[in-house]
């Protein structure tokens, strides 16, 4: 159990790092799905940033069932939950203190693995989230604030896709950001 709390601290911080305001979804993504229990034999192996980021590690090693990015490792199950869609797969983590998820995504192409996330630092990408999954419930898109002193700051955007449809729709049109690639 302290392991799996170690874990979720360390994808925190890597989402941390990548974005102060954090993206989170009611559950793992997509909806509905079959959760992978190892990662593919063709994506295994050592992988090196292909040039220098604030928001990656520099290192990432891929197993079975787990990733080591520097000194911290994600082990997949009921806290880190992998499947595939639309050409992604899909890392959902619990976020902290929460029953939400957040998300990183991944597409490998030969020996480069393509590293995208629902960046909420991007005004653009929010307001294409907003516009996108706005119902007349307002419960697909919502801004959660905090008061610090005199300002009002965003903390959190929850997405809540009513389908995977539309899950579809915020990777397909914009809606991701890409964070960089790792070579083999």
């Amino acid at each position: 159990m302290v392991r799996k709390k170690i874990l979720l601290m360390a994808f925190s911080a890597l989402l941390m790092l990548s974005g102060c305001i954090e993206v989170t979804f009611p559950e793992p993504m997509p909806m509905n799905r079959c959760d992978k229990n190892h990662f593919p034999k063709s994506w295994q192996g050592e992988w090196t940033f292909s040039e220098q980021s604030d928001d990656l590690e520099e290192n990432l090693t891929i197993n079975s069932q787990y990733v080591s990015f520097g000194t911290d490792q994600i082990v997949l199950g009921e806290e880190n939950i992998l499947r595939k869609f639309a050409g992604y797969y899909i890392l959902s983590s619990k976020a902290n203190n929460s029953q939400r998820w957040n998300l990183l995504l991944a597409k490998r192409d030969k020996d480069v693995i393509h590293v995208y996330h629902f960046d909420g630092k991007d005004v653009e990408k929010a307001k294409f989230w907003e516009a996108l999954l706005k119902d007349d419930t307002r419960n697909g898109f919502e801004t959660i604030r905090k008061s610090e002193g005199d300002t009002n700051r965003i903390r959190e955007y929850k997405l809540n896709p009513k389908n995977n449809r539309a899950f579809r729709e915020l990777i397909k049109s914009g809606g991701l950001t890409h964070m960089g690639d790792y070579l083999r």
